[in-house]
């Protein structure tokens, strides 16, 4: 067994990158369409992740990771102690690969791991995830990834292990109508709350911008909630800590007070945004439209990739024959079948449960 262990990834955009060693002719070309890493217009690394022809996408959080690389020359066993797992086929063209990242400006190795020959290999990808990394408290050591490779004949992904359900749970409509701002107090809410009691000194502590565009604790906003304000019966608010109040009475945050302090947590079960305000048409359309987007597009990305790999590109299996592959229930794995249909990423030849559509030219 040889390993590459990097303890200080920081990944682009979410997503952690493995390819063939750049600047090598692939030595062994595969004949299996759609593999390339632009091949599919679907997400980059579905539910866990997925991998084609010189290149393997894991879906992260942004933040510190450690990863370690290994080649077997065998299936390892399998062990306990991990929140995903899935396996996947790779094909090396090059017999070597190297962790680098979505725009290939890091490696973070000085030697890439050597496979051996060229050609098709397995790779199952387990994580252990942490807390996040929280301003103020403790830090984290990030989430351990690991990617064990060895040879072996073509077998279509399989899906081991889920933290979470393959298919997202239905979105509110809160983040169309509140916006970043919103997003990040809600975060940071539960980020303090995982730490002890979520007072506001705390939810201060724990708040991170997400984007540069993004202000401090205490700086203004941008949006104009003063619409939404009114309705829910709450003072305009100007900043984050005016936010709190307004969550509050939309019922995405509960409170309790003790001692004179004031303390937060996210609703276990929040309302959706048109059964509290009063909206548009359009924008209830709108919302309702984006919310199935999010539902589905991790698990049709990995849908699409079990196509790929599939004999012919083609998957004949039923949702319910799917479930345990998948480790997703047949409704939703019918229902987001649906959805790729008519997002145009999969389609359902005759006598076929679905097939992957390659990337419309632009």
């Amino acid at each position: 067994m040889k390993i590459i262990a990097v303890e200080d990834y920081w990944p682009e955009y979410g997503t952690i990158v493995v390819r063939d060693t750049w600047g090598e002719e692939p030595a062994v070309e595969t004949n299996l369409p759609l593999l390339g890493e632009y091949d599919l217009d679907t997400q980059p690394a579905g539910t866990i992740a997925k991998a084609g022809a010189g290149w393997l996408q894991a879906s992260s959080r942004d933040g510190r990771h450690r990863v370690r690389l290994e080649t077997h020359h065998a299936p390892p066993p399998l062990d306990d102690g991990w929140d995903d797992v899935v396996e996947t086929p790779y094909h090396c063209g090059t017999g070597a690969v190297y962790l680098t990242s979505v725009m290939c400006s890091d490696l973070y190795a000085d030697a890439p791991l050597r496979l051996g020959p060229p050609g098709l290999y397995r790779v199952r990808v387990s994580c252990r995830r942490t807390p996040p990394e929280i301003p103020g408290f403790q830090a984290s050591e990030g989430d351990l990834w690991r990617l064990q490779f060895w040879p072996s004949a073509l077998e279509p992904p399989r899906w081991l292990a889920r933290s979470r359900p393959a298919l997202r749970a239905a979105g509110t409509g809160w983040r169309a109508c509140l916006g970043l701002p919103g997003q990040e107090v809600l975060y940071a809410v539960q980020l303090a709350a995982a730490t002890g009691h979520a007072t506001e000194d705390r939810i201060a502590a724990a708040y991170q911008p997400w984007s540069s565009s993004s202000g401090e604790w205490n700086s203004p906003i941008d949006e104009d909630l003063s619409g939404f304000a009114a309705q829910l019966g709450v003072p305009a608010p100007a900043t984050r800590p005016g936010l709190l109040p307004l969550l509050t009475a939309a019922g995405l945050l509960t409170t309790e007070t003790e001692g004179g302090v004031t303390r937060y947590r996210l609703a276990p079960y929040p309302p959706r945004a048109e059964q509290v305000l009063s909206l548009p048409a359009d924008q209830v359309a709108m919302i309702r439209h984006q919310d199935d987007r999010e539902r589905h597009t991790c698990l049709a990305a990995d849908l699409a990739a079990l196509a790929v790999w599939s004999p012919g590109g083609t998957v004949t299996a039923t949702p319910e024959q799917l479930a345990d592959r998948l480790l997703a229930t047949a409704e939703d794995i019918r229902d987001t079948i649906r959805y790729g249909v008519e997002r145009g990423l999969l389609s359902i030849p005759h006598n076929a449960t679905f097939t992957a559509e390659p990337r419309p030219p632009q």
